[in-house]
Parts: C-alpha cells; structure tokens; sequence
C-alpha cells in the first residue's frame, strides 16, 4: 500500500472515505508538462497553494481571488520544490489549470473581465502575470473539491497526492514539502483562531508553527506595507520588503497574537527594538529625544515623529493598547 492510500484509510467515516477518495481521483489526472522527463511542478505547486490558503480560511469560498498572498504561497512553494524560486512562472498553471477536469466539473474556470469573456476560447497563453491579470483577477475552483478541503485529513491526503504523483522520483523534494505542508497545516489552525496565539510555548515545532501564524497574520493586516513609513514593495519573485514585528518581544509576552504585531522594514524594525522609535497609545510614532536631529543621517529616523501608524485592514487586529503604551515607556529618553 502506497503512501496516499495509507492516507486515504484512516479517514474518518464522517468524512465520506468513498466520496473523498473519488474527488480526490483527478488529482491524480493533472496535464502537465515535462521537463528533462520529468512531471513540471507548476501545476501541483499551485493545487497546493490553493490547498493551504483554504486551510487558513484566507480562500473561504471556490470563487479565488488571484491576490499577491496566493502568488507568494505559490513561489514559497516552487522554491521548496525545485530550489529555483526565479523559476517559477504562476501566470502558466493560472492559466492552463483550466484545461483540467475536477470531479464532476472543470477544475477551474477563470471570470474573464468582459472585454475578454466573449474571446476567451480564442485568446493564447498570457506572456506574464500582469497579462494575466488583465483578464481575470478572480477563478472559481471546482465546489466539490472546495469542500472537500474544508476538513484537514482531506487537504493533507490531496496534497500527499500531488507529491506522490508529480514528484515521484525526487525523493529530497517530496521531504521538503511534506515538511513544508505539516507546518502550513499547524500553522492554518493558529491563522484561524489567532486567539490561540497567546500563552506559553514549550516545544520549538509549536514556537515554529505560531511564528509563522504570527508573520503570515501581521503581513496580511498591514497589506505588505510599513506601518510607520507606508512603503510597499514586493520584489518580481514574490518577497516582501516588511517584516513582522512584535510591539512587546515575544520573550517577555509570550504573545503572537497580531494585536501585539507591527508590519515594519528591517531597519525601523531594529529601530524599535532597540528603543530609538516607539508607536504610542496615540496611534503616532515617537522618537526619542535622544537622537539629534541636526545630524543628518538621523532625518529618516526623525521625520517619523508625530506621523500616525498606518491602521490595519482589520479593525480587531489594532495594536493593543496596553502594549503601545508598555512600548512608549521604554523609549530612550
């Protein structure tokens, strides 16, 4: 017995084993190309993306938006596969997953923008994602699958395909993405119930999975922007230029709950631990008084004084008051 089946039996029956086990077929049916003999991994780097986003709610219906969180999911995960993060080209399985079939439907099936809707049949292979873009910004996902994927067991077994069937002799690749794919799946639980993301930790596979929640919660609220300076970019191969940072150091709060969170560059990021900036009570930025602001090396640092912090998306995930104000108190004066 193979390693899906092992899988596929220890499902429990609340989930349907015979219903699972007949969507989860066209997995297994993927057309794909080939590269150097070989299954290219475009396809079920991308299913499995789709996969994981389900997972952590941020995909809650079949119709998928085609956002920059699900690109970067997808290079993450090329780059786990094939150790070529440049490589990866997501416009190509955006675009020819549609030509694949799901249960008992099409796998996918893009929402042409109407100047394209009525030429779709006609139109070639985009050259490149913004191209893409300009067609559709939005696919609906087969609904069967859609809700098959909703239980963890079933996500973990489709994707346990996907690398059976299409990495079947890289045995080093199907490692790193089984290992990537048990974190995602630890960590899915963490985005969907950030409450859980405070308390103590014990054990670094917990601290391991919660630091990715954490990131992946405070990343997402920002939109991928700097909370002091509002800069926003993301590079051609899907990395960001901010990071997660905690407003009290997780080893002190023990918290990674996304209230306790900033979106910041590197550099304001060490600005802040090291206590020479401080976001207040206030919503506004302070400097400390510490730094001269006749030097001018140190206008980057001062011009923050006073401005507001940029507000994330979700309302709940404001920072925490107490801890703005814990923050603000150890400014250098």
């Amino acid at each position: 017995m193979n390693n899906c089946a092992i899988v596929l039996a220890n499902f429990p029956e609340s989930s349907g084993e015979k219903s699972v086990v007949e969507s989860l077929d066209c997995l297994k049916k993927l057309r794909v190309g080939h590269r150097q003999g070989q299954p290219a991994p475009n396809k079920p780097c991308l299913l499995i993306a789709i996969i994981c986003d389900i997972q952590s709610s941020y995909i809650s219906s079949p119709v998928v938006e085609i956002n920059d969180r699900l690109i970067a999911r997808y290079y993450d995960i090329y780059e786990v596969a094939t150790n070529q993060r440049s490589s990866a080209n997501p416009h190509l399985p955006l675009w020819h997953l549609k030509s694949d079939k799901g249960p008992s439907s099409a796998l996918w099936s893009p929402d042409f923008k109407n100047e394209f809707g009525q030429f779709a049949g006609q139109l070639g292979q985009p050259k490149s994602l913004k191209s893409l873009r300009a067609r559709f910004d939005s696919a609906r996902f087969n609904s069967e699958l859609f809700n098959t994927f909703q239980y963890q067991q079933n996500a973990r077994a489709a994707c346990d395909i996907l690398i059976t069937y299409y990495f079947a002799s890289n045995l080093q690749a199907q490692q790193r993405l089984r290992a990537y794919i048990e974190g995602a799946l630890q960590s899915s639980e963490y985005e969907k119930h950030p409450e859980k993301l405070a308390g103590s930790v014990t054990e670094n596979s917990q601290r391991y999975v919660r630091s990715a929640a954490f990131r992946s919660l405070v990343l997402e609220a920002y939109d991928y922007r700097c909370t002091a300076t509002r800069l926003r970019h993301i590079t051609p191969d899907y990395r960001y230029l901010v990071e997660a940072a905690h407003i009290i150091p997780f080893s002190e709060s023990q918290d990674d709950r996304p209230t306790n969170g900033l979106a910041l560059t590197p550099n304001l990021h060490w600005a802040m631990d090291n206590n020479l900036i401080a976001p207040g009570p206030d919503l506004k930025w302070h400097v400390s008084p510490r730094i001269d602001r006749l030097v001018t090396d140190n206008h980057w640092l001062c011009s923050l004084d006073g401005q507001s912090l940029v507000a994330p998306r979700k309302p709940h995930f404001r920072p925490d008051p107490d801890a703005l104000t814990l923050r603000l108190k150890r400014l250098h004066r």
